[in-house]
């Protein structure tokens, strides 16, 4: 109940977007998770099961590294801090964490904790409630797609009557940017049609078989008209890519997948390019032919790879560090405000050096030996796909509305693999 809440209440706050509101926002998905965590450990039901060894290293390897960079130490700042020979000249000032900003970085640990606590939740989850949490992301992403659409066609210029719309010519849910709000619908659009063919999904798994396919096609629409009506150029294609993954996925193992039915995703595909072409990829078509190399998030790539000296991509400049060393090399317009780097591969990269290499090539590898082609997997893969194309150019991967789903797909990804019993012939 608490892990649904999350999903549920969070992508509400999005609505501005600025440091206040994103701390409020981390703080109650922070808050959540330890309750969800306590709640879970309560002397009652059935024990869940503790992380793993693996789990636990990851967790102890990244904290450990977050310790020493907001370790008050001037000689490691000095060894290994993003600060100019320049500061280190001025009499009055000396820095003393690795971290130009501790600060940041302490928050950053403790959204990693939270997606932690989720993850480890959801993967010792059982099936029922694990499908329950499907069926609250699938419901999430149909109420942001279906209060866009109609914001947008009524002409609404704020949000909830609370924030000011920063895209009132765009769709884009309860979301400042629609880039975001794109993001999140990349992520769930596979879902929202795999739910209703899931055995245990609560309510959708009892239905006949017509309602199921009309529900996944009508759904399966709205959230794709929803998407392309944001004329996000690289969410759009994101989304198209992660159903796309979803298509081959579901038609390649159809044959080993008990219950899986793909002619319904074909047509919720198909539907969602009518429902869009009614009304209207002009947006998206404008804005894809006025794309160029002189956009700000190609600025701010060639800046990072030309200005930022080699040392700092293999120290890493401290988690959540990104903004405060981004300032130093950052020659003109002084005045814009660039907190994220527009690519969370390259922005993870910086902050965490050859150790957040390290650490992503650890999860890729769990990732991997954990696979498993399932019915309920598939949409979570193909939503995984989608959403690491959006992160090549923005930044949906620090916002909680969509981390909250992200930590739940890794989660059920992870689980601990059961083996199957193997039938035995009457007579043998």
């Amino acid at each position: 109940m608490v892990l649904s809440a999350l999903v549920l209440v969070l992508p509400l706050m999005m609505g501005h977007r600025n440091f206040m509101t994103l701390s409020a926002t981390s703080l109650v998905m922070v808050l959540g998770a330890l309750l969800a965590a306590w709640v879970a450990v309560l002397p009652f039901g059935r024990p869940l099961r503790w992380p793993g060894a693996g789990w636990l290293a990851f967790a102890a390897f990244l904290s450990l590294v977050v310790l020493v960079q907001v370790l008050p130490s001037s000689l490691l700042a000095r060894l290994l801090g993003p600060y100019p020979d320049a500061f280190w000249a001025h009499p009055g000032f000396e820095p003393r964490t690795w971290s130009p900003n501790p600060a940041a970085t302490l928050s950053g640990w403790a959204v990693f904790v939270a997606l932690f606590l989720i993850a480890w939740l959801v993967s010792v989850l059982r099936s029922g409630y694990r499908h329950a949490l499907w069926l609250v992301i699938a419901v999430s992403a149909v109420f942001q797609s279906v209060y866009g659409l109609l914001a947008h066609a009524g002409g609404a210029e704020t949000i909830f009557g609370i924030w000011e719309r920063n895209n009132p010519n765009f769709v884009h849910g309860s979301f400042s940017n629609r880039n975001l709000f794109a993001g999140y619908l990349a992520l769930t659009w596979p879902l929202t049609v795999a739910v209703w063919w899931l055995r245990d999904t609560p309510v959708l798994s009892a239905l006949p078989r017509e309602l199921k396919v009309a529900g996944s096609v009508i759904c399966g629409a709205i959230v794709g008209a929803a998407l392309i009506g944001s004329a996000s150029r690289l969410g759009s294609a994101a989304g198209l890519a992660g159903m796309f993954t979803a298509l081959v996925l579901w038609t390649r193992y159809r044959g080993h997948i008990s219950g899986g039915v793909v002619w319904p995703v074909y047509l919720a595909a198909f539907a969602a390019l009518i429902a869009a072409t009614w009304y209207g990829l002009t947006p998206l078509a404008e804005r894809l032919v006025v794309t160029s190399v002189e956009e700000m998030r190609f600025e701010l790539f060639s800046l990072m790879l030309t200005e930022f000296p080699p040392r700092w991509w293999l120290t890493g400049v401290g988690l959540g560090g990104f903004e405060a060393a981004f300032k130093l090399i950052q020659v003109t317009d002084a005045s814009r405000w660039v907190d994220y780097a527009h690519n969370d591969l390259l922005q993870w990269l910086i902050e965490m050096g050859l150790v957040g290499l390290v650490l992503l090539v650890w999860v890729c590898v769990a990732l991997w030996r954990n696979a498993r082609l399932e019915a309920e997997t598939l949409p979570l893969y193909a939503g995984l796909v989608a959403l690491c194309l959006v992160a090549l150019g923005d930044f949906s991967w620090h916002i909680p509305g969509t981390q909250v789903v992200l930590a739940i797909y890794i989660g059920a990804l992870l689980r601990q693999k059961i083996p199957r019993k193997r039938s035995v012939r009457a007579g043998r």
